[in-house]
Parts: C-alpha cells; structure tokens; sequence
C-alpha cells in the first residue's frame, strides 16, 4: 500500500520468476497527517498512524520491552 497524493493506492503483484507489479489502483482517501499504515494479512483491514489532532488529549507513555524474547522463556 503507498499513498499518493492523499490517496491510498495498491497494485497487484506477481513474485513468482521475475517481480512484476501491476498497473496501480486508488482505493480509499487518506486522512491528512497520516504518513504510513500496512493493511491485514487478508487485505480487509489497514492501520494507520496519525497524530492527534486534540491538545487537550494526554499522550500515553511509550514502553520499549528489551530483550521480550527472554520472558517468553520464563
């Protein structure tokens, strides 16, 4: 998925022998300020990030888990 001028856009795609993409195809508007998302593995969903838009909203705390293998051991 990439978005092109406020539109998210896909293409098919053939990985079988040599890459070959398709001819791209619009699929939905995308809301301003949002500068990435992925889709679902069956393609029915897609997030995406995007700041608030509120300063009002308190943001939450970002958590980064070091060494998360090492607790699925446990």
């Amino acid at each position: 998925m990439s978005s092109v001028g406020g539109t998210a856009m896909a293409a098919e795609v053939n990985t079988g022998g040599a890459f070959q993409a398709g001819i791209p195809r619009p699929l939905f508007k995308v809301p301003p300020r949002v500068y990435f998302g992925d889709a679902s593995s069956d393609g029915k969903r897609f997030l995406m990030a995007a700041p608030s838009t509120s300063s009002a909203v308190p943001r939450p705390p970002i958590t980064v888990v070091l060494n998360w293998q090492a607790a699925l051991k446990k």
